[in-house]
Order: C-alpha cells, then structure tokens, then sequence
C-alpha cells in the first residue's frame, strides 16, 4: 500500500514556519547589523536605538521557539498519559481521564498568567530551579497544554486497538507492550506529528497573549512581548508602521501552524 500524500497546503504551512524562523533567526542573531542598516521602516519611536525590523521580525523565531517547545513539551506528556491509561486500563484509565477533562475545562491563557505569576515571584525568591522566562513560558504552556493531546491520543489508540489486526495479534498470545511496541506505535506516528503541530498554533497565540499584557518577561523579546509593549508608538505620526508588520508576521506564524496541522491531520486520520 503507497504512503498517504502530503497535501499542497502542508508543504505551504511548513515552508512558512521554516522560513519565517530561520529568516528571523538568522537575521537577529547571525547578522543582526545587517537587519539595521536595511530596515525600510526605520526607527522605533519608543526605542530610538533599535529599528522595527529588529525588534519585529527578530522576535518571530523566539515565538516560534516557544511554541515548537510547548508544543513538543505537551505532546509527549499526553502522549505519556494516554500510552500509560491504556496499559493498565480500568480504573485506573477512567480517573485518569476524568483527570484530563478537568485540566481541559481550564481556560488556558488566565492558567498561563497564574504560572507565570507563580513562578516569576519564585525566580525573583532564588527559588525558580535556574528556569529563565523561556523556560518558565514553555513549562507553564505545556501545564495546561497536555490534556488535549492526552485525549486525542487515548481516543486514537482506543480506535487503533479495535482493529481486526490486533484481535489477531491478541489471540497469538501477544502483551499489551508489545501490541504497542510493533503494531500500534507504527500507526501512531504521523498522528503524533499532526498533534504536535496542531499545538503549535495555541501555543503561540497563549505566548503572545500573556507577554502583550505585560506578565511574561520574555528574553529576547517575543512578538507579543513587543506587541504589548509597542502600542506607545501609536501616539506618533505614523505609529502604525511599528505595530503592524508585528501584526502580520504573528499572523503568518500562526497560518503556517495551522495549514501544517490542519493537513498532516487529515492525512493521519485517512491513513
């Protein structure tokens, strides 16, 4: 049987979050003066020894950063979770899960701000474990983001072990491990990659919502960070140069998230 094909729309979403982030981290960290001299919107008003070009577009692979963490950070907790429920299975599994749906319910970004609130004031107590602002961001963003990919990955192998595959496999006499080892992990693998991706997106979008109302402390400045933090410039002549390619750029990073995981799913649920 051929692999399934990778849509037109996932190679689209990809090639935006690989050149966004390379481009970006390239240019603020491998050539940063090249990025001054060029930038055709010239100065912050608010910072006058920085352009919007570095302070914009060189924050965009730290937003990508962050979200590619959390992201890979909650994707394998949940996917933890979810293998652990179904190997000991009963009620062990359904206080499990009611365990997930409780973590799911709670309104992520306000979850956000408390832990970062929470940790922030252990950091400044010489308590925070050595975790900086990027650290902190991307545990406290996986706290609250592992359940769903916990769900998804308990429905999936639910789906997976009904197959009639595995019934045939089970009455040759084979464990729990080993359905999981050679015949369910194999199946599972282009829908761990679409759950990942599928996280980016609300990883980002969290990050940026916390750090635009100033709790997070993000370094080096993430696009919200900057968002938050350069709404001053619209009191000056031509303040909206400042704030909206920072708009357009998290908007792309977003897109390119979402077209990936939009496809790489499908294609996983037809495989």
């Amino acid at each position: 049987m051929s692999a399934p094909r990778v849509p037109v729309r996932a190679w689209v979403g990809l090639g935006l979050l690989v050149g966004l982030g390379l481009a970006s981290f390239l240019a603020a960290r491998v050539f940063p003066e090249a990025l001054a001299r060029t930038c055709p919107l010239g100065m912050d008003p608010t910072r006058p020894d920085r352009t919007v070009c570095e302070l914009a577009f060189g924050g965009l692979w730290v937003s990508l950063a962050v979200g590619l963490a959390a992201g890979a950070l909650s994707t394998v907790l949940g996917l933890g979770v979810a293998v652990g429920a179904r190997v000991v299975g009963g009620v062990v599994e359904r206080w499990l899960l009611r365990g997930v749906d409780a973590v799911f319910a709670l309104p992520d970004v306000l979850v956000v701000m408390v832990l970062q609130l929470a940790g922030q004031s252990l950091v400044d107590a010489g308590q925070g474990g050595g975790l900086g602002p990027f650290g902190l961001m991307v545990t406290s963003l996986a706290m609250v983001g592992w359940a769903g990919p916990a769900r998804m990955f308990r429905n999936r192998l639910a789906t997976l072990e009904g197959q009639e595959f595995i019934a045939a496999s089970r009455a040759l006499g084979a464990g729990r491990w080993h359905l999981l080892r050679v015949h369910l992990w194999p199946a599972l693998r282009p829908f761990v990659l679409a759950v990942f991706l599928s996280r980016l997106p609300a990883a980002i979008l969290t990050e940026s919502t916390v750090s635009f109302f100033g709790i997070a402390r993000m370094e080096p400045m993430s696009l919200g960070r900057y968002l938050g933090t350069s709404y001053a410039a619209l009191i000056y002549e031509g303040g909206s140069r400042v704030v909206l390619p920072a708009w357009g750029l998290l908007v792309l990073l977003v897109l390119g998230a979402s077209l990936s995981s939009q496809a790489l799913g499908a294609g996983a649920r037809r495989a």
